[in-house]
């Protein structure tokens, strides 16, 4: 069974997982036509309805649907036709379905990057080329922000009462504002400015410092 199918079958029998992946799920992600066209059903069931559809709703749902051909008719019943239930472990198929997100958000951006490149009548913007890579680079499941204010109150108690080892500044004044040196495998720039002699430009040089 692909993943494509493991995903479909999942969102139809798992509710927690359905509810997991389905907000990073896309129909774009889903290639093959008639593995779209289900997830279509799927999606606008659990959007309608707040609930995962039984495949006998996903048929009826699908013999409403007259934009489709026949062909992709009768691949989408037998996709529905065929999804089935399993005991596969739920953080191993979110694990899997975040694989195939990142994966298929990543493909598709080449894609677009590679027809935009192709473009000859100049409508396509060379430029869009970038922002597709880093939101395809960019697709993840973690929601995190940071930390809770009640959830983590203990995690916040541990970071705010840390003692960090820092690397001490052979300049006192350094240490001064610095509070005793610089944190240890972390990144920090170290700017100063003064001005050109000949032109009276003021010019800032930056230095990193990896400690």
């Amino acid at each position: 069974m692909t993943i494509e199918k493991t995903v479909l079958s999942h969102l139809v029998y798992n509710d927690e997982y359905a509810r997991k992946v389905i907000p990073f799920l896309k129909e774009e992600y889903f290639h093959n036509l008639s593995d779209k066209t289900v997830f279509k059903l799927i999606d606008e069931y659990i959007a309608k309805y707040n609930n995962v559809p039984s495949k006998e709703a996903l048929v009826i749902e699908l013999d409403q649907k007259d934009s489709i051909s026949e062909n992709i008719f009768k691949e989408s019943k037998e996709t529905i036709d065929n999804l089935s239930q399993d005991m596969t472990d739920l953080q191993w198929l979110v694990d899997n379905t975040e694989k195939f997100c990142q994966d298929k958000a990543i493909y598709n951006a080449i894609m677009d990057s590679i027809k935009i490149m192709d473009d000859k009548t100049g409508n396509l913007a060379k430029g869009s080329i970038p922002e597709l890579l880093s939101n395809a680079l960019g697709v993840s499941f973690d929601v995190s922000i940071g930390h809770d204010y009640i959830l983590n109150s203990d995690e916040r108690y541990e970071f705010y009462h840390k003692k960090e080892e820092k690397i001490e500044f052979d300049l006192e004044y350094f240490n001064k504002i610095t509070k005793g040196g610089l944190v240890k495998k972390s990144l920090n720039i170290a700017l100063a400015g003064c001005v050109h002699p000949s032109t009276n430009v003021r010019i800032r040089f930056r230095k990193s410092i990896d400690s």
